[in-house]
């Protein structure tokens, strides 16, 4: 799940400031120091968002934030084997994620959690269930799409590593489809617009061999 962190930290840094102040910014800290191990920061972090909900049960970017840390708290439930629990959490994650976009579709502060929660977890998903891992590839695809799309006419002042995030998760998204012909303008644009950066060589690489050991994202976060 340290996916999710570097994923959303990358994302939603490269678009603060273009945005307005948002709900992330007072919770992602303590959610990211969670996801790392500290519990009671992971505590504090579901209890804001649980007092903004209580507050505004119709709070978009709180409930894709709850999505996320349900989420979390499914793969741990999957880690130790409980399963019953495991696929509860994950169906209350994914109904919290899909009401978040469709309570504010056009928000990004919302679109880039979702995605960036569903994608590494589809990803350990693939191997007991690919249907439904597909479907929330293809969910994440979408968010990220949208992005990208939105960021258009400020690309160019977005950071590298944001760019390279996008568009890595989105050419990793489709090689984890298998489609190789989906991925390709993606990898194309990372070499080209991102040139003597890791991001560029690692696109050129999978270019070459979509099943190379490559990493496509989480390049340059530490």
């Amino acid at each position: 799940m340290r996916l999710i962190v570097l994923l959303v930290l990358a994302l939603s840094a490269s678009l603060a400031a273009l945005a307005q102040q948002r709900f992330d910014f007072k919770v992602r800290e303590d959610m990211f120091a969670g996801m790392d191990g500290d519990q009671a920061a992971f505590d504090r972090a579901m209890k804001l968002i649980d007092d903004t909900l209580s507050t505004d049960p119709n709070h978009a970017e709180a409930l894709v934030w709850r999505g996320d840390g349900r989420l979390f708290l499914a793969g741990q439930a999957f880690q130790r084997g409980a399963t019953a629990e495991g696929q509860a959490l994950m169906a209350q994650a994914i109904a919290d994620m899909d009401r978040a976009v469709s309570l504010a579709p056009d928000n990004i502060a919302v679109r880039i959690p979702r995605a960036a929660g569903l994608l590494p977890f589809a990803r350990g998903m693939r191997p007991f269930n690919r249907p439904e891992a597909d479907r929330m590839t293809r969910t994440a695809i979408g968010d990220f799409e949208f992005v990208v799309t939105t960021s258009t006419p400020w690309w160019s002042k977005l950071s590298q590593h944001g760019r390279g995030e996008l568009l890595g998760a989105l050419a990793d998204s489709w090689l984890q489809l298998g489609d190789v012909a989906k991925a390709g303008p993606y990898l194309d644009r990372m070499t080209s617009e991102l040139a003597d950066t890791p991001y560029a060589k690692n696109a050129a690489l999978r270019r070459a061999d979509p099943a190379a050991r490559v990493p496509l994202t989480c390049l340059g976060c530490h």
